[in-house]
C-alpha cells in the first residue's frame, strides 16, 4: 500500500508565491519584447500629464534622454508651434485618445530630431482618471526622406514651370492630371481649368479615334512625335510639335505630353522656302543668260522657214493658174514652225517664270534633248562635243519639269566651264540615263576636264561656297535642294580617265 507524499506546508505557500512572481516576470519580458521591437519608447504620465515612467529601446542609435517628471510641453522643443501644442493640449485635457502627435527636440548638435506620439487615457475602477500610457517612434529619417522628396518635388516643379515647352500629363483616356505654368500662359487658361480636361479641349486634331491611334503606337514603345494646332482661349490658333511617351506610376499607366510652339519655326521655314525660290530663279534667269545665243539661234530656224514658206505660198498663187495644193502645203509648214517657235518661246518663258508649272509625268530623256538643244550654241562656242546615251523606255518621273531642266542645264554649264581650261585635245561631254534596281532613274553628266580637287568635294554643295573668282555659289546648292525636293540624291564623283562625273537619281513613277 502506497501512502500519499507529505508536503510540507511552508513548501507549498513559498511555490503558490513564486507563480504570480514568474508569471509578472514573464509578463514584463513580453512586454519589454514588444518595446524593443516594435517601439522606441514607452511611456506613462500622471493626472497632471507629468511622465512617471520611460522604457526605451536598446536599438536607440541615439543616447536615451530621461524625461521623469516634467510634461511633454516642458521638454525642450522645436516643433509644432504653440497653435500645434494648445491642441494637443486640448486633446489631453479631455482625456482622449491621441495618435501620431509629432513633435520635434533640438539634439546637441543643433539639428532635430523627430518624435511620433501616440497614447490612450488610463482610468481606475471608478472611472477616475490616471493619467496616460503610450509609446513613440522616432521619425528621423522618415522626415528628412520626406523633406527630401518635398524639396526634390519642388525643384522639379520649377523646373517643369520654367520650361520653353508646354508639359501636359494624361490619364490614359486622355484626361489632364497636371500641367506646368508655360502650358496656362501659352494657352490662357488656369491650371483649373485644364486639370480634368480632355486633349480636344485645346487640341482640335486629337478627337477620341486620334487619341486611340496615338495610344497603340505608345503601347508599342518609344516615342510619338506629330504635329497638330492648339486653340488658345481667345479663340486664336497656333502650330505645335507634340511628343508623347508612357509611363507606368502605381501600376497605371499615364502619358507625358511636351508641346512646342513652332510659329516661329513655320515663319522662318516659309521665309526660307520664298528666298530659296528667288535664288532658284535668279539662277535660272542666269543661266539662261549664257544661253542667249542658242535661243536665238533656235528661235532664228522656224522663222526663216516661215518666211520661205510663205514666199513660196505667194508664188503657188501668183500664178496664172494658182497651184492650190503646193501653196496649202507651204502654209501647212508655217502653221507647223510657228508652233515650234510657240514651243521655243513656251519653254523659256516657263524656265525664268518664278512659279513653276504644276508636277507633272516627266520623261527625263525628253527634258535633257530639250536642254542640249537650248545649249547648242554655247557648246559650238567652247567646241565641246556632246554625246548622249539615253535608256530606251525610260521611266516616267513625277516632278517639275523645267525645274529638272534647270539642274541639267545648270550641270551642262558647269562642265563647260571646267573644260575651258584644256588647250589641247578633244571637249567631250556625255550624258546618259538609267534605271537601277531600286526603281530610280539616274541622270549622269560626264566631262572630261581637270576633275575635281579631293579637298573641296565635300563642300561643292555648299551655300555661298566656290571656286570661280565671279561665282554666287549658289548653282549647285540649288541644283540638290530641287533634287532633294523631288526625293533624290545629287552626288560627285571622280570620271576616268580624267574629269568629273555629277549625278542625280529620282524615284519613279514605278516605285
Amino acid at each position: 500500500m502506497q501512502h500519499p507524499i507529505q508536503v510540507p506546508s511552508g513548501a507549498l505557500d513559498s511555490n503558490e508565491r513564486k507563480r504570480p512572481e514568474e508569471a509578472l516576470r514573464e509578463s514584463e519580458e513580453r512586454f519589454r519584447t514588444l518595446v524593443q521591437f516594435s517601439f522606441d519608447v514607452y511611456w506613462e504620465t500622471d493626472a497632471q500629464h507629468r511622465f512617471i515612467r520611460q522604457e526605451f529601446a536598446e536599438t536607440l542609435l541615439e543616447p536615451p534622454v530621461s524625461e521623469i517628471g516634467r510634461t511633454r510641453w516642458e521638454v525642450p522643443h522645436l516643433e509644432p508651434d504653440a497653435e500645434g501644442w494648445r491642441k494637443h493640449r486640448e486633446m489631453l485635457d479631455a482625456h482622449l485618445p491621441f495618435r501620431d502627435f509629432e513633435l520635434a527636440r533640438p539634439t546637441p548638435d543643433g539639428g532635430k530630431r523627430y518624435v511620433s506620439v501616440s497614447g490612450l487615457p488610463i482610468f481606475d475602477d471608478t472611472g477616475h482618471f490616471m493619467g496616460y500610457r503610450g509609446v513613440g517612434r522616432h521619425i528621423t529619417e522618415r522626415k528628412r526622406a520626406e523633406q527630401a522628396l518635398i524639396e526634390s518635388e519642388a525643384r522639379f516643379r520649377t523646373f517643369v514651370d520654367h520650361a520653353t515647352d508646354m508639359f501636359m500629363l494624361y490619364s490614359e483616356d486622355g484626361r489632364v492630371l497636371d500641367v506646368n505654368r508655360n502650358a496656362c500662359e501659352s494657352l490662357g487658361y488656369s491650371r483649373g481649368e485644364l486639370v480634368g480636361a480632355t486633349a480636344s479641349f485645346f487640341d482640335l486634331q486629337m478627337d477620341q479615334a486620334a487619341w486611340r491611334i496615338n495610344r497603340e503606337r505608345l503601347k508599342a514603345g518609344g516615342i510619338a512625335t506629330l504635329e497638330s494646332r492648339y486653340c488658345r482661349k481667345d479663340g486664336t490658333l497656333f502650330p505645335v510639335e507634340v511628343r508623347m511617351r508612357e509611363f507606368c506610376e502605381g501600376g497605371r499607366s499615364q502619358i507625358i505630353c511636351l508641346s512646342r510652339d513652332i510659329t516661329e519655326r513655320k515663319r522662318t521655314a516659309e521665309t526660307f522656302r520664298e528666298m530659296q525660290a528667288e535664288l532658284t530663279h535668279a539662277n535660272r534667269a542666269a543661266a539662261m543668260g549664257q544661253v542667249t545665243a542658242s535661243v536665238t539661234h533656235e528661235l532664228s530656224q522656224p522663222i526663216t522657214a516661215m518666211l520661205c514658206n510663205a514666199e513660196a505660198a505667194l508664188t503657188w498663187l501668183d500664178r496664172q493658174s494658182p497651184d492650190l495644193e503646193k501653196a496649202r502645203q507651204a502654209l501647212a509648214s508655217i502653221v507647223a514652225e510657228a508652233k515650234r517657235g510657240g514651243e521655243i518661246i513656251g519653254w523659256i518663258r516657263s524656265l525664268i517664270k518664278k512659279t513653276p508649272a504644276p508636277k507633272e509625268s516627266v520623261d527625263l530623256n525628253g527634258a535633257i534633248l530639250d536642254v542640249i538643244t537650248i545649249a547648242r550654241s554655247e557648246l559650238l562656242k567652247h567646241d565641246v562635243l556632246v554625246q548622249t546615251d539615253l535608256a530606251p523606255g525610260l521611266p516616267l518621273v513625277k516632278g517639275y519639269r523645267v525645274q529638272l531642266q534647270q539642274v541639267v542645264l545648270n550641270l551642262i554649264l558647269n562642265a563647260i566651264e571646267a573644260m575651258n581650261c584644256l588647250d589641247v585635245g578633244r571637249r567631250e561631254l556625255r550624258i546618259s540615263t538609267a534605271a537601277d534596281a531600286s526603281s530610280l532613274v539616274v541622270v549622269a553628266v560626264r566631262d572630261n576636264g581637270p576633275g575635281l580637287d579631293v579637298a573641296i568635294i565635300d563642300r561643292l554643295f555648299e551655300p555661298f561656297y566656290t571656286t570661280k573668282p565671279d561665282g554666287t555659289g549658289m548653282g549647285l546648292s540649288i541644283c540638290q535642294s530641287i533634287i532633294e525636293a523631288h526625293g533624290g540624291r545629287l552626288w560627285t564623283r571622280a570620271n576616268e580617265p580624267r574629269g568629273a562625273v555629277f549625278l542625280f537619281n529620282l524615284p519613279s513613277e514605278q516605285g
